[in-house]
């Protein structure tokens, strides 16, 4: 009880400061961002920084206001980009495998499904833009996984030097470790090779 009041007074807080910045509600469709040919309205960066406040249990205030808008702004371009990317291989998921990722997307983030989906009602967040940011990580993932995979390898030395440092990891466990590192990278290229081909226009 005590977080949800909590949260009511933060977004209170972040509607007045976005409310000051963005203008009425008249021009919540106003395009902020073109990425390419795909549009970045101005509620959907105000609809993402309630999101990600509840998710990352951060309280926005004057002094981080600018710093979490322009996080907001980057997230929301690189999305754009992703999707771009996800939709030019066909990237699909069945329900199995969306359930499995929500499940250890909540989990990752110490949150019950329900206790998320209240915050957002009470702060008048769409759940379709959380749904939407799932989704697009699990597609994203399993691009990448299509893309690298196969082209990845991990060595025994590799594996004994990361046991050396952790002796509490055990083998296969220290293999997916390395395994992901690697393709966590090749995830970042080619996010910065997608940022440095794109078009992208501050309006």
């Amino acid at each position: 009880m005590i977080f949800t009041i909590t949260k009511k007074i933060i977004f209170l807080f972040l509607i007045i400061i976005t409310s000051n910045v963005y203008g009425n509600d008249d021009n919540s469709n106003r395009i902020e961002i073109l990425v390419n040919e795909n549009i970045i309205t101005k509620y959907d960066i105000v609809q993402r920084m309630k999101l990600n406040s509840i998710l990352k249990r951060v309280e926005i205030n004057e002094n981080n206001y600018n710093q979490i808008i322009n996080v907001v702004t980057d997230d929301l371009i690189v999305e754009k980009l992703k999707i771009e990317k996800i939709d030019e291989y066909g990237i699909s998921f069945d329900k199995d495998e969306f359930d499995a990722h929500e499940k250890r997307f909540y989990s990752s983030l110490n949150y019950e499904k329900n206790a998320i989906e209240e915050l957002l009602s009470i702060n008048s967040v769409n759940y379709n833009y959380l749904l939407e940011l799932i989704e697009v990580d699990l597609k994203w993932q399993k691009l990448i996984y299509g893309l690298y995979l196969r082209v990845s390898s991990v060595t025994e030395q590799e594996i004994f030097d990361l046991i050396s440092k952790n002796p509490d990891i055990k083998e296969e466990n220290a293999y997916d470790l390395i395994l992901q590192k690697q393709l966590d990278l090749k995830s970042i290229k080619l996010i910065n090779d997608l940022k440095n081909e794109a078009t992208i226009e501050f309006k």
